[in-house]
């Protein structure tokens, strides 16, 4: 089959970013995982899996696993193929995540081949910013870069964030430890005091993603995290990042609002869908 699948990142690498680079932003994921796993990082000891389809010598889709995390269709051109050759490889899917046209598509032919159920876990949309627009009058305080004496403050903000997404993990200390190191990640106070956080990944192709904001509950409703988020994707624009962009929680439409706000546009909806393995396992049709 022309898709092929490995569990290092360099060949992958080597074959998608032209693809993925064609459309930086709709691929911001997908790009920085890359970067992530070359810089040594990665979120568990189990074996990754990443795969891309090549056809007469041209990279036509692109997929990547990242134990605990769900199987992310970067570029799935044909559902059916894709299901196919993962399912002829062996591989076993808790879930996968993308666009959500790809994602029905996909979940669709999994099913239909393994029996298994599907159920939507996540929806979320992406958006990318226009001009930049901070709240305007700001809310009381300021904004700052984060400092490591703020680590464990931020860590335990990070725990918080990922327990009310239901996210897989928690930040981890080193990677945050790197934001703050970098200047990525940004704090807002007021009264002296920390109430709002927002961090962003290191710029992949040239787009910076802001994938943490965060209030604690006792400070919402003081528009804190769109004046920190505002005030992190300056710092992105003022270091020569060309996009940046940031997922919400379809679910939650308070902060879609709040980023439009300050120049965000809505660019795709991406959805996370979980498969149910029992079913597959009672018929025999597990994979692998």
């Amino acid at each position: 089959m022309p898709w092929r699948f490995s569990e290092d990142v360099e060949p992958y690498a080597e074959r998608v970013l032209p693809l993925l680079s064609a459309d930086p932003a709709a691929h911001t994921v997908a790009l920085t995982v890359i970067d992530t796993v070359r810089g040594g990082h990665t979120w568990s000891d189990a074996p990754m899996l990443w795969g891309w389809l090549e056809e007469d010598g041209e990279v036509r889709g692109a997929i990547s696993r990242n134990p605990p995390y769900d199987c992310l269709l970067a570029v799935v051109p044909d559902a059916e193929e894709l299901a196919a050759a993962l399912l002829a490889a062996g591989v076993q899917l808790p879930g996968v995540n993308g666009d959500i046209g790809t994602v029905e598509r996909f979940a669709a032919a999994w099913t239909a081949a393994t029996g298994q159920r599907a159920a939507t876990h996540l929806e979320m949309r992406l958006f990318a910013l226009g001009a930049l627009e901070p709240p305007d009058p700001p809310p009381p305080g300021g904004a700052r870069a984060a400092t490591l004496a703020d680590l464990g403050l931020v860590m335990d903000w990070f725990a918080a964030f990922a327990e009310e997404l239901e996210l897989p993990a928690a930040e981890a200390e080193p990677r945050a430890r790197k934001q703050v190191e970098d200047g990525r990640l940004w704090l807002w106070e007021d009264g002296g005091a920390p109430v709002a956080l927002a961090g962003r990944n290191a710029a992949a192709a040239g787009v910076a993603r802001i994938g943490s904001v965060y209030t604690p509950p006792e400070h919402r409703g003081r528009r804190y995290g769109g004046a920190v988020t505002a005030a992190c994707a300056a710092d992105a624009l003022a270091r020569g990042v060309e996009r940046v962009v940031l997922f919400t929680d379809l679910g939650n439409p308070a902060p879609n609002k709040v980023y439009q706000r300050i120049g965000f546009r809505p660019v795709t909806d991406f959805r996370v869908t979980r498969f149910n393995p029992q079913i597959a396992e009672l018929r025999g049709l597990t994979p692998g």
